[in-house]
């Protein structure tokens, strides 16, 4: 595991630097090399991930999910970051990002399904995804950069 001494929030803020969304940009902020996963490329995207990332205020990143878009697909690309460990509450997230919008609600099918807030910057959107299995906990961070 890779240890970085900032917090989720200088995480969120420093991801927000990056544009346009880069491979070498996200493996500098995330302190490591991320790896394509070849079997999820396909011709819109370059899937990469990395390895477990632990963050100061014992939050831990445990699954980073890049997804690049090919020179020919009209999207920006995104970033996923599963968190666990320390429960960040969504009065939490209010207190960084106090206009969110809700953007996505379960609808009954998995534990995994997420009731999605969405603050919208200038530099993009960022989700913030509270999923069924633990709905007073944040589940995952995602970043949609403005094209």
């Amino acid at each position: 595991m890779i240890k970085l001494n900032q917090s989720i929030w200088q995480i969120i803020e420093d991801i927000q630097s990056i544009s346009p969304f880069s491979l070498p940009g996200v493996e500098k902020i995330l302190g490591q090399s991320l790896r394509e996963e070849m079997q999820k490329s396909n011709e819109f995207f370059q899937f990469y991930s990395g390895r477990e990332l632990a963050l100061a205020g014992a939050i831990t990143i445990v699954n980073i999910d890049l997804r690049l878009p090919r020179p020919t697909t009209a999207s920006a690309g995104m970033l996923l970051l599963h968190v666990a460990d320390d429960c960040i509450s969504l009065s939490q997230v209010k207190q960084q990002y106090p206009t969110l919008d809700i953007t996505g609600t379960p609808r009954g099918r998995s534990l995994e399904e997420a009731t999605t807030y969405t603050a919208s910057t200038a530099w993009g959107e960022i989700d913030f995804g509270f999923q069924e299995k633990n709905a007073d906990c944040l589940g995952y961070v995602g970043f949609k950069p403005n094209k």
